[in-house]
Parts: C-alpha cells; sequence; structure tokens
C-alpha cells in the first residue's frame, strides 16, 4: 500500500494536470490554481512557501547569475527541511518535483538539486552551464548528489549543495567525489574539475522520466 503522503501528492497532481504556470503575467510565476490547490490539500504554510518561491522568482529575473545562483541556493537550503525518502514518501528512492518539496516541506539531496534547477532554469540560466551531479560524499561516507554550474564550458564549476550552504568551486570540494551527471541535454561520466566524457541520453534514466512527466502535470517543463 502506498504511504498517504504519497497518495496524496499523487493526487494533486492529477488534479492539476490541466494547471499552466502563467507567463504572460509578469507579476504571477504561479498560477492561481495552483496555489489554490496547494493550500486546500497541505494548508496556508504550503501555500506561502510557494508564494514565497514566487516572490524569489520576480526578484532574481534582472539579477546576474552569481546573485541569482547565490539566493536560489539559500532559499531551498533554509526554506526546505531535509527528509529522507524512505521516511517521507515511503520509496527507497523518489525524486520530488519543486511543488512536491515545497508543499510537504521536505526534500532529499536529490530533491534540493532538482528544485535548484529547475528555478535556474526558469530564471534564464542555460542548461548547458548546470548539471546534475551524483557524487560520493566522502565525509558522510554515502551517495549524495549536487547541482554544478560552469560559468564558461571549461571553467572549473561551482558547487550548490544542501550539506554546505556556501557556494565553492569544485576543486575546493575536496570532500566530494564525483561519479556522473546529467542535465536536460545529456549525460556525462564527471570531473569536477572538467566536462567530464558525454555518456548518453538523460531520458534512460527512469526517475529522470518519471520527473518529467509528473512536472509536466503540474505545469512545469523541466
Amino acid at each position: 500500500m502506498l504511504p498517504k503522503r504519497l497518495i496524496t501528492c499523487l493526487t494533486s497532481g492529477l488534479l492539476l494536470s490541466l494547471v499552466v504556470l502563467l507567463r504572460a503575467d509578469d507579476q504571477q510565476w504561479l498560477s492561481a490554481e495552483l496555489l489554490a490547490g496547494a493550500q486546500k490539500e497541505f494548508g496556508d504554510e504550503a501555500e506561502q512557501r510557494l508564494l514565497d518561491w514566487q516572490q524569489l522568482y520576480q526578484d532574481l529575473r534582472n539579477k546576474d547569475e552569481s546573485e541569482q545562483l547565490r539566493l536560489v541556493n539559500h532559499f531551498f537550503n533554509q526554506r526546505v527541511n531535509y527528509i529522507s525518502d524512505e521516511k517521507h514518501w515511503g520509496q527507497k528512492d523518489y525524486w520530488a518535483t519543486p511543488y512536491e518539496s515545497l508543499t510537504t516541506h521536505g526534500a532529499d539531496c536529490e530533491d534540493f538539486v532538482i528544485a535548484k534547477y529547475y528555478t535556474l532554469k526558469e530564471l534564464g540560466v542555460e542548461v548547458e552551464k548546470m548539471r546534475i551531479t551524483y557524487v560520493k560524499a566522502l565525509r558522510i561516507n554515502q551517495a549524495h548528489m549536487v547541482l554544478t554550474y560552469f560559468p564558461t564550458p571549461d571553467a572549473i564549476p561551482l558547487v550548490l549543495d544542501n550539506l554546505i550552504g556556501k557556494i565553492y568551486s569544485a576543486d575546493r570540494r575536496k570532500d566530494l567525489e564525483p561519479v556522473y551527471s546529467f542535465n536536460g541535454s545529456g549525460m556525462w561520466l564527471e570531473r569536477m574539475k572538467g566536462q567530464g566524457i558525454r555518456m548518453g541520453n538523460p531520458n534512460k534514466l527512469d526517475l529522470w522520466t518519471n520527473l518529467r512527466l509528473r512536472m509536466s502535470a503540474q505545469g512545469m517543463e523541466i
């Protein structure tokens, strides 16, 4: 039997399948229907977190990328609690949409990265500059995920991480051992100091494909 929280989120996703983000109205990033659905299913605090996310988007639209990176990283690290997938969703591995992370007030490392990646993409950061990067976190000896950002194609990337609030370049993150990375356009065997070796299509990842379908049902294209 699926956990009640997961059933609620999946049901909400179906109910929101016709909801779209309003791009024509610069003052409203998230639709009124989406916000009302969050309030009905999860309460006032969940709706407020979405409103705060919308305000973040409005505040950062005309900022430079370094400021966007810093404040998006800070927002999700501060506004969403870390909860493991097994505790939160009753599953070993579940990639939550930003809507799910904010409304349920919980996320694990993958969910933090997904929310940051999507928000920055919507702010205009090129997908080619960002990688969803699997690493081994050496200090805690476990698999982990971070968002890496390449200012230029050959640059050492910056690392956005929910474990460490400040953004550092990858060569300063000796505690992370890269494994592989991907974005909406490709997958790579990863090297934290460079672009890595291209290895295929990210849509071969079942979790990524499932995430994209659920986000599309919520009016969000990742």
